[in-house]
């Protein structure tokens, strides 16, 4: 063999080594090799194979899109007032605060649906204001969608909900990602399931992993500091409601039996509490649970929403007592977790843990300018509807920082545990909209074992079969295809280690079918190579001819399989995916196997033994 080519059994002599030292681990596992061994990773197994948890969440975009046109319903208040004060030839920037709560006080904007407000004017004088030529002034993405005499309805452009949703969805499925990886789980597969639904595979997590999971992923997590409202019709509507209160624990005494109506004597508020167990445990639940579904019999003041407080009474270091209790917020929130820069875990001077944030210069702007018009008013520090603290604002406060206090009847471990975890999350971002389970399920690892078993028997049977066959019938030349198999399922293997891929049962059955292929691409260059044996041709001659000839249908119908292995990739999930990933690597391998390795054999073994005529079986 001249030098030339000399370089390409050495290449592949190297290629199979490396990839037998990297797929040992695999074998005989970590306990097995020294300690210096170069290589660590080893062949992980999908869902199907080795158990794990698989979710399926669905992303509540209308709320998205209805807090998206809540934040509009100033500006449209205001475009509106003036246009009646310049009715009246009047500017309505140049007006007195009281001239201007006059024409607010003319019409009153209230939400129609997720995506639509709806505008009702005293007049229908007043009401003709708002037209078309008026909506030109407005946002470019709302537009008239009905009107009566008095009424007139905005709602948003379908192409800005589509845009909404999408961009929703797709900050959704980032964030869900970021949060998985923080596990360093191997292979989540985590990925888009029709419009709004987000399909999350995590094969291999276990025990206390897979709740930590499922707190990590189904929080929200949505930072905000809101000012609890103590105008008096607001801080009342509790008070006003203690009859829904008793027709409600009529209907469903064992959650009513948990409720009371209470008075704050610090912020005057009337709120909702429910109680809890003295420890923590179920019953936190339970006091949550009968809260929610108390006020979902109410309709809560416009623009506010409520927000859940575990609240603690101790006598010394002892706790008498622990309820959730109600605060009624703005439902704006003037800061939010979008300038967060840093989360950290700090200590208090007792020891306890606590997270401390920091945002950026325009959430730091934001946060002194809150504080100082709400001066004496109380800031409900959220994360999603559960408040950590709603301290009174004795001053501005400048510089960005604050804190959420987890506190709690717990060791300081499950503190500081909780802390970490909400660190991770802020770190890696809020949803913009909440999200819902769909569906939860855990595949047991029993399951798993059983199909591994079954899984690895076919592929042993089926490339012996084909080893066998092909020996038999081919002679010598399914000896050279029987090799280039073998190395064909070792690249698969190893690429799959390499990419950190894991192998799922479809995945194996795409090993299978790719043992098939590269079988059927020597079977075409060997019956080509007969044929030209038949005309008298030599032994070079009938490997120039087989390869040569044979080329243009191996590489058709690989190309054409791996087409419908695309289109599977980028519209399946979990082990179909597997499947594809499988289909695709072994086809790469197929073609760099079947037809560049066997050929250089076939040139080594001319160059060297020079045969008068080559073995082509039967």
């Amino acid at each position: 063999m001249g030098k030339r080519r000399l370089w390409r059994p050495i290449l592949i002599f190297l290629a199979v080594l490396y990839c037998i030292l990297y797929i040992l681990p695999t074998i005989v596992g970590e306990s097995g090799l020294p300690s210096w061994y170069p290589f660590k990773k080893r062949l992980s197994f999908g869902l199907d194979l080795q158990g794990g948890l698989e979710l399926r969440y669905t992303v509540d975009y209308k709320r998205a899109i209805a807090e998206n046109l809540l934040k509009t319903k100033d500006e449209v208040a205001r475009t509106i007032a003036k246009a009646l004060a310049q009715r009246d030839g009047k500017d309505f920037d140049g007006l007195s605060n009281e001239e201007k709560d006059a024409y607010l006080k003319r019409f009153t904007i209230e939400r129609a649906d997720f995506d639509s407000l709806r505008v009702v004017f005293q007049t229908p004088q007043d009401a003709e204001v708002l037209n078309s030529d008026l909506m030109s002034e407005m946002r470019s993405d709302l537009v008239l969608s009905s009107s009566t005499d008095t009424e007139r309805v905005l709602r948003l452009a379908e192409t800005r909900v589509a845009s909404i949703k999408d961009e929703v969805v797709a900050q959704t499925l980032e964030v869900i990602r970021k949060r998985i990886e923080a596990f360093g789980l191997v292979e989540p597969d985590v990925r888009k399931h029709g419009d709004t639904d987000i399909d999350i595979q995590l094969p291999g997590v276990r025990g206390a992993q897979i709740e930590e999971v499922r707190k990590r992923i189904g929080q929200t997590a949505r930072l905000a500091f809101r000012i609890v409202d103590r105008n008096p019709e607001i801080a009342n509507f509790f008070e006003r409601n203690k009859g829904a209160l008793e027709e409600f624990k009529s209907k469903f005494p064992e959650k009513g039996r948990l409720l009371k109506i209470q008075k704050d004597p610090v912020t005057t508020q009337w709120f909702v509490r429910a109680d809890a167990g003295v420890r923590p445990g179920p019953s936190d639940a339970l006091a949550k649970n009968a809260l929610i579904s108390f006020l979902k019999t109410l309709k809560l003041p416009e623009d506010h929403m409520v927000g859940y407080e575990l609240v603690e009474e101790k006598d010394g270091n002892v706790i008498k007592e622990r309820y959730y209790r109600t605060y009624i917020v703005f439902a704006d929130a003037p800061v939010s977790g979008d300038h967060l820069t840093r989360a950290m875990v700090l200590y208090e001077t007792n020891g306890e843990p606590y997270v401390s944030i920091e945002f950026d210069p325009t959430g730091a702007k934001a946060f002194e300018k809150v504080t100082t018009e709400n001066v004496n008013e109380y800031m409900a520090i959220m994360l999603d509807e559960d408040i950590s603290s709603a301290p009174r604002i004795r001053e501005p406060i400048a510089g960005g920082r604050a804190k959420i206090t987890l506190g709690g009847a717990r060791h300081p471990r499950e503190i500081l545990k909780e802390a970490q975890s909400l660190v991770t999350v802020l770190t890696h971002g809020a949803y913009k909209a909440p999200v819902h389970k769909v569906h939860d399920f855990e595949v047991g690892p029993s399951l798993g074992r059983d199909t591994i078993r079954s899984g690895v028997i076919a592929l042993v049977v089926a490339v012996v079969a084909v080893f066998l066959f092909m020996l038999i019938y081919y002679g010598g030349a399914g000896l050279i295809a029987d090799i280039g198999l073998v190395l064909n399922v070792l690249f698969i293997i190893a690429v799959l280690i390499g990419f950190n891929a894991a192998l799922t049962m479809p995945g194996l059955a795409g090993i299978v079918l790719t043992v098939g292929m590269a079988v059927d691409a020597n079977v075409l260059i060997i019956e080509r190579m007969r044929e030209e044996f038949r005309l008298g041709k030599g032994p070079r001659a009938c490997v120039e001819a087989g390869y040569g000839k044979a080329w243009s249908a191996i590489l058709d119908s690989n190309v054409t399989t791996a087409i419908a292995g695309v289109v599977l990739l980028n519209y399946s999930s979990g082990p179909v995916y597997g499947f594809a990933v499988t289909l695709l690597i072994g086809i790469v391998a197929t073609l760099i196997t079947q037809v560049w390795v066997t050929r250089v054999i076939y040139d080594y073994y001319l160059d060297r033994a020079r045969p008068e005529k080559l073995s082509l079986g039967i």
